[in-house]
């Protein structure tokens, strides 16, 4: 049936069609006294209408709700006298029941949806878990389908490093920490800044007065750990690397921009390359001095990525 609405996308999806003209298949139950041996009975083209029979999910055999005398002489008709007329007339509801149980599995499978994209109502579902309309967000990045892929994590109100972590793991295939706390200096506003001879809140001593042009915080910053990466992988991440805004993009639609944070890239063992005189390494980004233990991963950058979302070159 999923191969029959996949490949006939002028059909209306089974179980959602008005009229029987409409629809290019016919479901019924062949007529058994035996337990059903499998699901489908046969499959065969008859003119324009492919006829699908079920051994099941109808109205005869010993797992029916007919009482079994029913089924057998419905079968005795068919097998015996070449007559179906007891049974086309129970295919009539079999067809409209069995579509409209197809339709309600395939509503609920996100695979079964995207095989007709115009008409699938699963994405709409998981978007309205997350305050998302799938029509508004088509051009968003991430993607569409990579976000409500992380529908799990982005549906709690309360974002939490864990969350982050298993959809950047899950998205980028690496390993993702998150570190949280990270000590730096957080800069002053100008008019946060204490100065000499201005009358402001920030320059009476004892209260408000501070030195200097930023002070220690630890509770506005984390830190992703990711890795241990392969060489291309590492590069893909670094500042003006083709992965680097899309990570930006997730930390975005995680926590918008209330946190700082910044990146720790860790590479495999062994491949570190050393620094050579090659256009291919970049001093600062791919090239190391010595060589790197065999167990031990080697620590590439660290970096705010916020200051480089947009300035690829």
């Amino acid at each position: 049936m999923r191969a029959l609405a996949a490949q006939n996308s002028d059909v209306p999806i089974p179980g959602t069609a008005l009229l029987p003209q409409e629809e290019n298949h016919r479901i019924g139950q062949r007529a058994s006294l035996r337990f059903a041996p499998s699901e489908v009975a046969t499959v065969v083209q008859d003119g324009r209408h492919i006829r699908v029979q079920l051994y099941s999910l109808g109205i005869w055999g010993p797992q029916g709700p007919m009482p079994l005398h029913m089924s057998e002489q419905a079968y005795t008709r068919v097998e015996s006298h070449h007559d179906r007329t007891l049974t086309d007339f129970a295919d009539i509801f079999h067809h409209r029941a069995l579509s409209l149980f197809y339709r309600a599995w395939a509503a609920g499978q996100s695979t079964a949806s995207l095989d007709r994209p115009s008409d699938e109502r699963f994405t709409f579902y998981i978007g309205s878990l997350i305050g998302d309309d799938p029509k508004d967000s088509a051009s968003l990045h991430p993607s569409t389908h990579a976000r409500y892929a992380a529908a799990s994590h982005l549906v709690r109100e309360a974002r939490n490093p864990d969350g982050l972590a298993r959809a950047l793991s899950f998205y980028f295939g690496v390993q993702v920490e998150v570190e949280e706390f990270v000590p730096y200096w957080m800069p002053l506003d100008l008019a946060n800044r204490s100065v000499l001879g201005s009358p402001s809140p920030c320059a009476a001593l004892g209260d408000q007065a501070m030195l200097g042009q930023s002070i220690p915080d630890c509770q506005h910053r984390f830190r992703l750990v990711m890795g241990p990466l392969s060489l291309e992988q590492y590069l893909r991440l670094t500042p003006h690397g083709d992965d680097l805004p899309t990570l930006v993009d997730w930390v975005r639609t995680f926590i918008g921009h209330e946190f700082d944070w910044e990146l720790k890239l860790l590479i495999q063992p062994r491949a570190a390359p050393g620094a050579r005189a090659l256009p291919e390494h970049r001093l600062g980004y791919s090239t190391w001095l010595g060589q790197a233990s065999a167990d031990v991963p080697v620590v590439g950058m660290v970096f705010e990525p916020e200051f480089y979302r947009d300035t690829r070159p």
